[in-house]
């Protein structure tokens, strides 16, 4: 299996992906019957919890297990089937072309059918996540990852849409499994009923994703001073193309990505734990954490 980058590419911007981390990294993987997981793959583990041994590994059992076994999130990742493709009509996915200050990457999410029946929240999540694999695809190690996400549109009874099962799994991938560097989280058209979804979500959210979320319920220029206009759409007074034009070329590069992302749902269908060599059930409790330090290169 390859990665749309070279592992080479990644050692040389970020000296502190040694060769030792890597074979460290690459004998656990054969250890849980992983042994084709891509060099690069490892790598972007290794960047995302600032290569620190003991959260990389954590990180990688959670990434592993959950794919394994959260079969709402990861199972049929195909670009071309009717669940995703109903998805993308339903919902925006944009990777934004231009960094921002600190060379993080802006992925933006946002409705595009206001109606909550079009609204299903695991095949949602599932078409997020291939949309940041497509990203890790073709950028690799990157400074960081920010969120923006868009409420305009958002209905109360759309809640009525949200189950605590995957709201818990969503936030538990993301927290601990999901190999970024996740920089902030900005929400912007907030709705008048904030207070409700934070009731919803909040318990499963770490101080360190509640520090980093930002909410804006005003003028869309106030989030100018975290994103500025060069790095944003003109749907938003940005200096980029429209939100349209990112999501189709995102839909192209997520079906041109068929092949990697069936092929990646075989490797990690085969994961075991150590300690118990029959894969985990769907209601196994999560028992490690993805932490890295927030400084470092």
């Amino acid at each position: 299996m390859k990665l749309g980058h070279e592992a080479s590419e990644s050692r040389a911007r970020w000296p502190s992906l040694t060769s030792e981390l890597m074979a460290e990294l690459q004998n656990w993987a054969a250890e849980h019957s992983l042994p084709a997981v891509p060099e690069e793959q490892l790598a972007i583990f290794a960047h995302s919890c600032y290569y620190n041994r003991e959260a990389t590994l954590r990180c990688m059992e959670t990434y592993y297990r959950l794919r394994a076994n959260a079969p709402e999130f990861f199972c049929t990742r195909d670009p071309l089937l009717e669940d995703v493709q109903s998805t993308l009509k339903a919902l925006n996915y944009c990777r934004l072309p231009r960094p921002d200050k600190d060379g993080n990457i802006v992925v933006f999410h946002s409705l595009r059918d206001t109606n909550p029946s079009a609204y299903v929240f695991n095949t949602a999540v599932k078409v997020l996540f291939m949309m940041m694999d497509a990203c890790l695809y073709h950028d690799g190690c990157t400074p960081g990852y920010v969120f923006l996400f868009d409420m305009k549109g958002v209905r109360i009874s759309h809640l009525t849409r949200l189950s605590i099962t995957g709201i818990r799994r969503f936030f538990e991938y993301l927290q601990e499994a999901n190999p970024v560097r996740l920089k902030a989280i900005h929400v912007i058209n907030c709705v008048w009923f904030i207070d409700k979804v934070l009731a919803l979500i909040r318990p499963f959210m770490k101080k360190e994703l509640m520090d980093i979320l930002h909410l804006h319920s005003g003028d869309v220029s106030l989030v100018y001073q975290h994103i500025p206009p060069e790095c944003l759409p003109k749907d938003f007074g940005g200096q980029l193309d429209d939100v349209e034009t990112y999501h189709a070329e995102n839909g192209r590069k997520m079906v041109e990505l068929r092949d990697y992302f069936l092929e990646e749902e075989q490797l990690y269908r085969s994961y075991r734990s150590v300690s118990n060599k029959n894969r985990l059930s769907c209601s196994d409790t999560v028992s490690s954490h993805h932490n890295g330090n927030s400084d470092g290169s």
